[in-house]
This record gives structure tokens, C-alpha cells and sequence, in this order.
């Protein structure tokens, strides 16, 4: 009897100790639990956003369900059916695995015309897999050896422009044919030929003098390929689509292509200049009032 409150005394004091740690365990897993909850601010809103639509969906859902149940009309019953569609649409769409599929589809069709272009255009590592990657905005290649290249790191400046031309090519394909596209159909490109000819030419029919001839034709075939390659994508795309080319290049780099047409030599002695001088007002000597 004279030991049993010192024991019950440890005893409760061993309770409220571990009772204490309990506590600062779950205290730092609630903090953990916050943390993880609030780390994505994006994924917070859609998540909200996806649990506010299927809120909606069951509000629907229950309300047709009652309305269908007080009426029976042929009218209304079809509309019933066209809105029970609607929201086996919406659930579909919201799924993220079918969201996930969709974007591989769209991955694999974009990176496949890539890869046709790129062949178009003669560039290296064109039979490589070449596939789009969004998380780092860029091409990858990935031979048979299986390491990952990207963009960057295959060299020369006519990879860099002509992988650029087939990926925009690629992808101005995918959004003309798809159903709601936000994307102007016009591209606008300024001199493609550089890589190839750094120097201006000296007039639109004349070609620039090198030592090289073999050379000298390899590099006007390359810009022939770009202006080909364009001309494929607007036959693809059954010409809803423009494209405006700026550059030097004479016209035996796209003479002969279809879809090319030529809108104005702006140089000295031909057509006018974008700006006409006539526009310029002309500059008289200062004069003080």
C-alpha cells in the first residue's frame, strides 16, 4: 500500500510523456500533411477547380434524375439524353489518364512529322528517334545506342534552323487539325538562308562567287530543301495556311517550287522599299520662332 502511489505516480507520469511525444508527432505531421497540400499552388486550384465541376456534375446528375422522374415527355426526354451525353464527354475529358493519352498521341504525331521533315531537309540524326519535349521546350534524339541527345548538343547552324522549321512546320499541322485552335495560321520567316550564306547576295538573280563550286551548289540545294519543305506543308494543309519569307537569297534557291511566289525585290533600282521613300517627309533647316 505505501508503494503503490509512488508506482501509480511514475506510471502516469511515463503515460504523460509518451502521451507529449505522441503529440509532437502528430503536430509535425500535420505540418507535413500542410506542407505537401500547399506546395503546388497550381495543383491546389485544379484540384478545386476538377472537385467544383464534378460538384456540378452530380448537382445535374440529381436534377435530371427527379425531373425525369416527375415528367415523361419525348421532348424533354431527348434533351435529357443529349445532357447525360454531355456529361459522360465531361467525365471522359476530366480523366487524367486519358488526358495522359491524348498528349502521348499528340507527342507521337508531332515528333513522327519532325522526323519526316527533318529527312525532307537532310539534316543529321534525321532516322534517329526524334521526339518533342515539353518539359525542356527543345528536340530530343535518342539513337539506337540509347543515350539522350538534345537539340543543342547536335551542332551546325542549318541543324539548328532546319530542325527549328520542321518542329513549327510540325506543329502548325496538329493545331489546324484540331477542333479548337487558338493559333493564327500565318508564320513569318526572316532569312533562312543565313546559315548558308552569310553575306548578302548581290542581286535576287545573281548567286554569290566562291572558290568552291561543290560547295557553293550543296549550300543553294540546302536552301531549296527549305523553301520544298515548305511548299510540302502547305500542300499538306490544303493551303489554309500563309507563310511570308524574308530573304536575300537569289531566285534560283526557290524557282521552280510550287507556293512560292514573289512579292517585292526590295532593293535599289527595283520595287519599293517596305517603307516607300515617299513616305519620308523631308528634313528642312531649323527655324526659330
Amino acid at each position: 500500500m505505501q508503494q503503490a502511489p509512488a508506482k501509480l505516480h511514475q506510471e502516469i507520469a511515463s503515460l504523460r510523456q509518451e502521451m507529449r511525444e505522441k503529440e509532437a508527432h502528430l503536430s509535425k505531421t500535420r505540418r507535413k500533411r500542410q506542407a505537401l497540400e500547399t506546395n503546388s499552388a497550381a495543383d491546389a486550384e485544379q484540384r478545386q477547380r476538377i472537385r467544383q465541376i464534378y460538384l456540378f456534375v452530380g448537382r445535374i446528375e440529381q436534377a435530371l434524375e427527379n425531373f425525369e422522374a416527375s415528367r415523361d415527355d419525348g421532348v424533354l426526354r431527348a434533351k435529357v439524353d443529349e445532357l447525360f451525353k454531355k456529361i459522360s464527354e465531361l467525365k471522359k475529358e476530366l480523366d487524367p489518364q486519358a488526358q495522359r493519352d491524348r498528349l502521348n498521341a499528340a507527342l507521337d504525331k508531332i515528333s513522327a512529322r519532325i522526323s519526316d521533315y527533318a529527312q525532307q531537309l537532310k539534316l543529321e540524326h534525321a532516322t534517329e528517334n526524334v521526339r518533342l519535349n515539353l518539359p525542356e521546350l527543345t528536340l530530343q534524339f535518342t539513337p539506337l545506342s540509347g543515350r539522350k541527345d538534345f537539340l543543342w548538343e547536335v551542332g551546325s547552324g542549318q541543324n539548328w534552323v532546319g530542325y527549328h522549321i520542321a518542329g513549327i512546320l510540325a506543329l502548325h499541322e496538329h493545331f489546324i487539325g484540331t477542333t479548337q485552335n487558338a493559333v493564327p495560321r500565318f508564320l513569318i520567316i526572316d532569312q533562312p538562308s543565313q546559315v548558308y550564306f552569310p553575306e548578302a547576295w548581290p542581286s535576287m538573280e545573281q548567286a554569290p562567287q566562291t572558290n568552291n563550286q561543290t560547295s557553293h551548289s550543296s549550300d543553294i540545294d540546302g536552301v531549296r530543301r527549305i523553301f520544298q519543305a515548305l511548299a510540302t506543308f502547305l500542300e499538306v494543309v490544303s493551303s489554309q495556311f500563309q507563310i511570308i519569307v524574308t530573304e536575300h537569297a537569289g531566285s534560283i534557291t526557290w524557282q521552280g517550287i510550287s507556293h512560292v511566289h514573289l512579292a517585292g525585290n526590295w532593293r535599289e533600282g527595283h520595287d519599293d522599299f517596305l517603307i516607300p521613300p515617299s513616305w519620308l517627309l523631308p528634313i528642312g533647316p531649323a527655324r526659330a520662332d
